[in-house]
């Protein structure tokens, strides 16, 4: 019996996982190289990452991401390192680790034109922790009360395994990128019980614009001028979850503001609202996400991001890109 109802809570987070989509964060303009792996190295210069998204917080057993990154180029070679890790806890009872090491090469088409192909490594660890579950002898019928223990034992699990993923992307310079990804090439095993889940492959296009909005000439070799207009649209899809996102935003030194809206192109509707500022390689941003949708998960949720990037006066060989 006790072998049974282990293999019943296994096949139930089994089933959650492979019905559920890799994690997905609102605005991807600052979260680095979270769209396409060819994305690593787009700020020209060395950048730190952080991101934090708070989801459906009404809810019982409300999830939480977090995320931190590492990229920049290698100027001489016209190529990007980058790496990052991030937690996404599903309940009390699930969560997923994620490593990933990315390596970005860039070819230039012509004067301004570049092709950016880019390869990501991961490692991912899902971890089910059955300690946290609460059984029925734990229930005390007299008051109604919840006991700290249980007669039932059962020891947490975990599931390791490799992934790859690749993408591509065409830039114009300081004003347009077109990018395709797919990620989870080898759709590996991921379920507890062996052979029996799989992580689907997801499919990524993405588009991003940018117009300086100053009169004389465009971008800085090394950087955004202080006031711009930037644009862009992502579709992603994998299994049968699908997305839709368009966005856009201004910036007028010190103070970014965007507004977007996303969709699952059947009943989930929502429009996300972006506010940060910038103060010597520092950018602050803040995401509030809100259902428009008569379907209720929570109604709302937030993103917290930090992102550094380290001022330097070395050529710039690689497109400025910041998408």
């Amino acid at each position: 019996m006790k072998r049974i109802i282990a293999w019943i809570i296994s096949l139930v987070f089994c089933a959650t996982t492979i019905m559920a989509q890799d994690y997905s964060l609102s605005n991807h303009n600052v979260v680095p190289f979270s769209l396409n792996p060819s994305s690593a190295g787009s700020a020209n210069t060395l950048r730190l990452g952080i991101n934090y998204r708070m989801q459906w917080p009404m809810l019982g057993n409300n999830y939480h991401t977090v995320r931190v990154s590492y990229d920049q180029n290698v100027y001489k070679q016209m190529c990007s390192v980058g790496a990052s890790y991030s937690y996404d806890q599903h309940s009390a009872v699930f969560g997923v680790h994620e490593f990933d090491a990315v390596y970005a090469h860039t070819f230039r088409l012509a004067d301004k034109h570049f092709i950016r192909l880019g390869l990501q490594a991961s490692y991912f660890l899902n971890q089910l922790r059955v300690d946290n579950l609460t059984f029925g002898d734990q229930y005390d019928p007299s008051n109604g009360s919840i006991l700290p223990n249980s007669a039932e034992q059962w020891e947490n699990q975990t599931k390791g395994f490799f992934d790859f993923s690749v993408g591509a992307s065409y830039v114009f310079q300081d004003k347009l990128l077109l990018g395709f990804a797919v990620y989870h090439l080898a759709e590996p095993d991921n379920g507890f019980v062996p052979n029996q889940q799989f992580l689907p492959r997801k499919f990524v296009g993405q588009v991003g614009f940018i117009q300086d909005l100053r009169l004389n000439h465009g971008l800085k070799s090394l950087g955004f001028s202080d006031n711009y207009f930037f644009a862009n649209a992502s579709y992603q899809q994998q299994a049968d979850f699908k997305q839709f996102y368009i966005g856009a935003g201004i910036c007028y030194q010190p103070v970014i503001v965007g507004v977007s809206y996303k969709t699952n192109l059947n009943e989930v509707h929502t429009a996300s609202f972006t506010i940060g500022g910038y103060y010597k390689g520092f950018q602050l941003y803040y995401v509030f996400d809100l259902f428009t949708s008569d379907k209720k998960n929570g109604s709302w949720s937030n993103e917290l991001s930090l992102i550094y990037t380290m001022p330097t006066k070395k050529e710039c060989l690689c497109p400025v890109t910041y998408w």
